[in-house]
């Protein structure tokens, strides 16, 4: 019977030689190597999640921008000067109109009578910069021509 046990403890014996298992620094090195790539995986997805947020506040901000500049003239007369603003509590705006003057020669000197008045005197051009900030640092910045009703001369 001992020679039973003997074979059969070589045979396990045996086995367990040829097989081969991981090691424990095998398992810490594969742990470490998934640890980095998670790291790695993490941060870009961090990134990309900033900068969404960041297209989105610049997106509304533009949108802002362009409501403020298309209401310049029909909330308030349009008058040369500056003006500020907030909008909520993330961004501020800041408006400046500049009169534009239109050249005082006429185009066609031949269409011209000298003692009729000019008929463009009755509009009046503003130039209008609309400059929103939001509370990022995120700046959108529009401008545009309008004309307004002007008084006549």
């Amino acid at each position: 019977m001992r020679r039973t046990t003997s074979i059969r403890s070589r045979v396990i014996s045996g086995r367990c030689r040829n097989q081969r298992g991981f090691v424990l620094l095998e398992v810490f090195v594969a742990f470490v190597i998934l640890a980095i790539g998670l790291g790695v995986i993490s941060t870009g997805v961090v990134v990309a999640m900033r900068a969404d947020s960041r297209t989105q506040t610049r997106r509304i901000a533009l949108r802002l921008a362009q409501s403020r500049l298309e209401a310049a003239g029909i909330s308030e007369a349009l008058a040369p000067g500056y003006r500020e603003g907030r909008i909520g509590k993330n961004f501020r705006w800041q408006e400046t109109v500049t009169a534009v003057r239109p050249d005082s020669k006429p185009l066609e000197l031949s269409d011209a009578e000298p003692n009729k008045p000019d008929e463009r005197a009755a509009i009046a051009s503003y130039w209008v910069e609309v400059e929103l900030q939001a509370a990022d640092g995120t700046v959108a910045k529009l401008a545009g021509l309008k004309l307004a009703s002007g008084t006549k001369r």
